[in-house]
């Protein structure tokens, strides 16, 4: 699918209503509609969210539902394990199976993937290169954008490394996503983004609290703020893309309780509008 520059995604985590590990509190239908009202022209679901769905419908009933409401499911997750071997690596290629379904089905724009693992257990770069590329040849075939997610509390922790991978895979549908919690509670790199703007996929928008806790894991998967409603600095980080030439997919990715305690169509309009807000920001730095 193709995304305008006023198009915005609502990723999975947003509208679900639940936490990690957790099935999703709303149907497909309610989240969708949700979309649709509060703006947003597209979606997330993750391959479990998925799976669920379809032991009790068809995909063809929930393209039907998508449609209906002229919401798109752009942004499809996670995938996870590509990079290692053996077992983990076969317990992957299952999940790429199924994301590869889900995007033609829905005719998705990006899929996300990671790689897990502390810092410094990240194998060396021209192995995960060549394992990332198989990636994006699979998923070429599919119609689909391949983005690295880097988070600073696993292997692959900032935006260079991620680059650095993108760039020596050296395929035409690889490069990174910006989740902004990651970048800035990492190490921010802006010229790293300004060597490869080409290679920003997409941009997950959200925000955190001025005081850095103790346990990121927690904070990133509990207690993260709409945006503009913390401190993190997302407008300067949206003028650095924009300056640089980078179009990404914008999405909005709020893991928190609070937000997941609000009946789903509030959820929608207040992260909706919450994003809305700092888009407008940009223009008056």
């Amino acid at each position: 699918m193709t995304l305008g520059p006023d198009d915005l995604i609502a990723s999975y985590f947003t509208l679900s209503g639940a936490g990690v590990g957790q099935p999703a509190a709303h149907s497909f239908e309610e989240r969708v509609r949700a979309a649709s009202s509060a703006g947003y022209s597209g979606i997330g679901i993750t391959h479990d969210d998925y799976d669920r769905l379809v032991a009790t419908t068809s995909p063809a009933n929930l393209r039907a539902i998508a449609d209906e409401h002229g919401v798109a499911v752009a942004e499809i997750e996670f995938l996870a394990g590509w990079s290692a071997d053996g077992d983990l690596a076969a317990v992957s290629r299952t999940a790429e199976r199924r994301l590869h379904e889900m995007a033609d089905v829905f005719g998705a724009h990006h899929m996300n993937v990671g790689v897990g693992g502390p810092p410094g257990s990240l194998p060396p770069i021209d192995v995960v290169a060549e394992r990332f590329a198989g990636v994006c040849d699979r998923a070429a075939e599919h119609g689909l954008l391949v983005a690295i997610e880097f988070m600073p509390f696993f292997a692959v922790g900032d935006a260079a490394t991620a680059l650095d991978i993108v760039s020596t895979a050296d395929r035409p549908n690889g490069g990174i996503l910006i989740d902004c919690y990651h970048w800035f509670r990492g190490t921010p790199q802006p010229d790293a983004v300004r060597a490869a703007p080409e290679r920003i996929v997409a941009v997950q928008l959200d925000d955190a609290d001025a005081d850095v806790p103790t346990d990121l894991i927690a904070e990133t998967t509990t207690n993260r703020r709409l945006p503009g409603e913390g401190a993190l600095d997302l407008a300067g980080l949206l003028s650095l893309l924009d300056d640089a030439g980078a179009r990404p997919a914008l999405c909005v990715e709020v893991l928190s309780d609070e937000l997941w305690a609000l009946p789903v169509e509030e959820a929608a309009r207040r992260s909706a509008d919450a994003a809305r807000r700092v888009q407008g920001s940009i223009s008056r730095r």
